[in-house]
């Protein structure tokens, strides 16, 4: 099992869904940096479920800093961050505890650690576990945004619901603003959860400020590292930058990301690439496109195996489930995307 990424800034995180605790622990931070708790709240805030669709667990991510601060400032030391799990109901996954969940990991795991991992609320692969690594993020992302680099996140499609694209119109403004409300992206959900289902989506993360020449070709690249994290997100399925998969029906000249000197600066006329050529920035903003698939678990029957007996059965999901991973993935994304970020802007 592998529970650390990072070079210079290494994230080792652990705990389950249904444990006490979560923990995450930063090692290798600068001594000095501000921890804003203040700010680390936010965070959390807009990772929590919000919308009507959500899910209907309700945790308010009470939190302690156990080492690597003291008066408000990171001493240089491994910082570790302790979230409490309060609000588990573990009733449904003990019962069907043999039973493999269609498109979850039960099988996989079962395989891999011979029955002993913790099928509680899915274990180490919940979506739970985003908590604890946005807590620390909240402190690295406060830091990008000291020098300039911000995050920012848009809706691309929904299920059926899919922003106006237009290739010409991506090439020119190198990114998309949704154009459907809160509302009807709520009413959307809540019609989806009433069906017992669920849905995949689509989102846009920008990156602002980024200065030319970041990255470090050729074996870790900035969008190799970027998407290295963001593929820690549950339900992830494809990462791409800039123009993406629409290169495959495109021509080399609709893409190419002209550029000239205006008033003594580098501009692009247009960013097809995403602000990344090479495994290096270049300067325009950073664009990438996260698709996630529709959460696993829900309340209809469907056909499976029970893993102990190997005889093929068929299980309806109980629980408490999101419809899709739209809003609290948009936090998430700037939190892990941040992190990669940090890693390697130490690392330069």
């Amino acid at each position: 099992m592998s529970s650390t990424i990072g070079n210079n800034i290494r994230l080792t995180i652990s705990g389950e869904s249904h444990g006490k605790y979560m923990l995450a622990t930063l090692d290798g931070l600068a001594s000095g940096l501000e921890v804003d708790t203040d700010y680390i709240d936010k965070v959390l805030e807009a990772r929590r479920p919000s919308s009507v669709a959500a899910s209907a667990r309700k945790e308010k991510d009470d939190y302690e800093i156990i080492s690597g601060v003291f008066n408000g400032r990171t001493t240089g030391a491994a910082l570790s961050i302790l979230i409490k799990n309060a609000d588990v109901d573990s009733s449904f996954y003990e019962k069907n505890k043999d039973l493999a969940r269609p498109s979850q990991a039960d099988y996989g795991a079962y395989i891999k650690y011979k029955g002993f991992n913790d099928y509680r609320g899915s274990g180490i692969f919940s979506a739970r576990l985003t908590a604890p690594v946005c807590a620390a993020a909240a402190i690295v992302l406060k830091e990008l945004e000291k020098q300039g680099i911000t995050f920012e996140t848009h809706l691309k499609r929904l299920g059926d619901i899919i922003d106006e694209e237009c290739g010409e119109e991506f090439l020119s403004k190198s990114y998309h603003m949704y154009k459907h409300s809160d509302d009807e992206i709520d009413k959307y959900l809540a019609d989806i959860k009433k069906a017992n289902d669920s849905v995949g989506s689509e989102v846009e993360l920008i990156i602002k400020g980024v200065k030319a020449g970041v990255g470090e070709p050729p074996f870790a690249p900035l969008d190799g590292e970027l998407a290295r994290y963001l593929y820690l997100i549950p339900s992830v399925k494809a990462v791409s930058f800039g123009y993406g998969l629409g290169y495959a029906h495109s021509l080399g000249s609709e893409v190419a990301d002209e550029m000239q000197v205006i008033d003594g600066k580098v501009k692009l006329l247009k960013n097809s690439n995403g602000g990344i050529i090479g495994g290096i920035s270049n300067g325009a903003d950073i664009v990438v496109s996260v698709v996630f698939k529709p959460i696993a678990s829900i309340s209809r029957e469907l056909r499976t195996i029970n893993m102990k007996t190997m005889e093929n059965t068929s299980i309806n999901i109980e629980g408490r489930h999101d419809a899709a991973v739209v809003p609290r993935v948009y936090t998430i994304m700037k939190c892990y995307a941040a992190l990669a970020l940090y890693d390697i802007l130490v690392r330069a």
